[in-house]
């Protein structure tokens, strides 16, 4: 009876994830979330200037082990049939820290295309930093 018990429990023991959000290795397109996107088209202070594409977003790090910083974001414009019909991307220089907000504003991407009626926002890679512990 005895090797039973022992055969029930040794896979149970065996089986346990422990810390297992510490054994992930970081991802950034995975841990980090955006949302509450805004996309405007800026007004020019000059007649011959063209309007610029401004975004605005809060990113929500999801993770508990890692912060991350030097974050690479994606901005694809649409036309009015959800064509991509141009892209751009942007390196972040801030941080955010384990299960942390970040307001992101009035980021300026350029001059607004022709025929761009909407606009997404993608992680494309971040630098990861093991977080410490908190005590």
């Amino acid at each position: 009876m005895k090797f039973i018990y022992g055969l029930f429990f040794i896979p149970l023991m065996a089986c346990q994830s422990g810390q297992r959000e510490n054994q992930l290795p970081s991802n950034a397109y995975r841990d980090l979330l955006i949302d509450r996107v805004v996309w405007e088209k800026g007004d020019s202070k000059n007649v011959k200037d063209t309007a610029t594409n401004l975004h605005t977003f809060t990113l929500t790090n999801t993770s508990d082990a890692y912060a991350y910083r030097q974050i690479e974001v994606r901005f694809n414009y649409f036309d009015s049939t959800y064509h991509k019909i141009g892209s751009s991307q942007k390196i972040l220089d801030k941080t955010i820290g384990p299960r942390a907000a970040l307001i992101v504003g009035k980021i300026q991407d350029g001059k607004v295309q022709a025929g761009a009626k909407s606009s997404t926002v993608t992680i494309v890679n971040a630098v990861a930093e093991r977080a410490e512990p908190e005590k």
